[in-house]
């Protein structure tokens, strides 16, 4: 109850004025609208993105960002950012981490391959790996070798292995084996000179080595 008009008065009166600086703040907290963009993120080393000169200021509410790494390194975190109303990018922009192993390549059909050094577990950097095909079957498509190199295998190529037919058949001898049949076959043909010689030069030898004895005999 109130003791008197004017200290009802007084009551009724804060209390409209503390129920209208509510509702002005209420008011104060709900949205007004959306914000005018988001700021131009920030760069990623050893990335990119589809960022334009002409964004330098602000992207507009709904632009959507997608960023990817240099060859060598691996995208950690959102590979797409969106700018949302509240004036925000919905994700922070990614990172671009050195990489330096590679992603083991697919196998030729009736083939694979072989890492250098190996196991093929882990394929880091400076590994060789080397085509292979299975028995009756011929490798095709250049250079049978490729490098892991900052993440990536150098001499992109299409390996594949086609059955043998016919003269490839015939010329299936593998090719690191050539050069050393040629070299054995080089040292076989020396040998058997140097044998020719010697049954050639044996009976001149003998006579040579006759004549020499009578000349000792006759002068002694």
């Amino acid at each position: 109850m109130c003791n008197g008009m004017v200290a009802c008065e007084t009551r009724a009166s804060l209390a409209h004025s503390l129920a209208a600086t509510s509702l002005l703040l209420l008011l104060g907290m709900l949205p007004t609208g959306q914000a005018s963009g988001c700021p131009r993120p920030s760069v990623v080393p050893h990335g990119r993105g589809n960022l334009t000169e002409t964004n330098r200021g602000s992207f507009p509410v709904g632009t959507q960002l997608q960023y990817s790494c240099d060859p060598g390194y691996t995208l950690d975190g959102y590979s797409i950012i969106t700018c949302t109303v509240s004036g925000h990018w919905s994700y922070d922009p990614p990172r671009c981490n050195k990489n330096d192993v590679c992603q083991p390549p697919s196998e030729p059909e009736n083939g694979g391959y072989n890492c250098h050094p190996p196991p093929c577990h882990r394929l880091t950097q400076g590994t060789v790996i080397e085509y292979f095909c299975d028995e009756g079957y011929i490798l095709k498509g250049g250079y049978q070798f490729r490098t892991c190199d900052n993440g990536e295998w150098k001499s992109p190529m299409q390996i594949s292995c086609h059955p043998v037919q016919g003269e490839e058949q015939q010329s299936q001898l593998p090719m690191p084996a050539l050069p050393i049949v040629a070299s054995t076959a080089s040292s076989v043909t020396f040998i058997l000179l140097l044998v020719v010689l010697f049954v050639l030069l044996q009976p001149k030898l003998k006579s040579f080595h006759h004549t020499s004895s009578q000349t000792f005999i006759l002068f002694s």
